[in-house]
């Protein structure tokens, strides 16, 4: 895939190959996020097409009786972009303490 691409299927990272147990941990890992209004080309949605993905994954009854979701941000918040300068990065945090 290439690194432009946006992707909103569930990964295994590791397994030993038993898949009849829910996991012990369901992570949604993201980065480096830069913009959170909608765009007109990949990515589009903006924040509220990612709120929506972590809603779905944990609140969908597809994961009931599995472990709580873990949400981590290892990116990029404050100062990430020409936008950041504008705002001064103030909608970032609001944003990614609200998906937490």
């Amino acid at each position: 895939m290439a690194a432009n691409q946006f992707s909103e299927k569930e990964i295994v990272v590791y397994t030993d190959g038993d898949h009849s147990e829910p996991p012990l941990i369901r992570l949604v890992h993201y980065n480096d996020v830069y913009h959170v209004d909608p765009a007109s080309a990949e990515p589009v949605g903006g924040i509220g097409r990612f709120q929506t993905l972590i809603n779905y994954y944990r609140n969908d009854e597809t994961y009931n009786g599995q472990p709580e979701l873990v949400t981590v941000f290892s990116g990029d918040a404050f100062n990430p972009s020409l936008e950041s300068s504008v705002t001064k990065g103030v909608p970032l945090p609001l944003y990614l303490s609200m998906s937490f």
